[in-house]
């Protein structure tokens, strides 16, 4: 039986002023803190952040990404934040609050970003140190390479509408939206990756997290 893990929060101010283009020198940056410190108070009631991985054979006949194909297993992954702080941001924009919803959005997309990048200890984990099983970099679906379409195989291999709050729309989008999903390859006849994502490997060349120049 598979278990969720539940993950704690990670976030930092200077990182989100950083990513909202919010400097000292605006007119109202102590406003944007007020805003801040006021939303960080509410986290531990918006968070229920939970993570399942599952480790399966590499035997589905249309492999999710050419890094895929000689890997003999796969290792589904899914985290998300839950469908609260959503809401809450949701409320603020029809309450017209504008800055509290954009800036409780963007807290929730770092949230997330943090709490997998935890989370891939837990998976090296089980799927290398207990099971012998070395991991690829982690590909994700997008809308370049890896079609949206793998947002569902992911949901299905990891039961996730089961074991998770989390479904998805028929544009393959997870309800909450708050939700990633994402794969390794797995493989007892390769080397470890030296690490669990690179940008150069990524073909959503939009991402905010991108980290190299395109």
């Amino acid at each position: 039986m598979k278990k969720t893990s539940q993950l704690p929060y990670r976030i930092d101010q200077e990182e989100l002023f950083q990513r909202m283009r919010i400097s000292k020198d605006r007119p109202k940056y102590k406003e944007f803190e007020r805003s801040y410190q006021s939303l960080l108070e509410t986290l531990p009631d918006l968070l229920e952040i939970q993570a399942l991985h599952v480790l399966k054979r590499n035997n589905e006949d249309k492999k999710i990404h050419k890094g895929l194909c000689e890997v003999s297993h796969i290792v589904y992954c899914m985290v998300t934040l839950g469908p609260k702080i959503s809401e809450v941001s949701t409320k603020y924009f029809m309450d017209k609050d504008f800055l509290k919803g954009l800036m409780i959005d963007s807290m929730a997309d770092i949230l997330l970003f943090n709490a997998s990048n935890d989370y891939y200890e837990t998976v090296k984990k089980d799927v290398y140190e207990d099971q012998g099983y070395a991991l690829t970099l982690r590909y994700s679906p997008d809308d370049n390479i890896i079609p949206m379409q793998v947002q569902k195989t992911i949901l299905d291999h990891v039961n996730a509408e089961e074991l998770l709050p989390v479904g998805i729309t028929k544009g393959f989008m997870y309800n909450p939206v708050k939700t990633l999903g994402y794969v390794y390859g797995a493989d007892k006849s390769i080397e470890l990756a030296k690490k669990d994502h690179d940008c150069i490997m990524c073909s959503n060349i939009t991402c905010e997290y991108r980290s190299i120049d395109v």
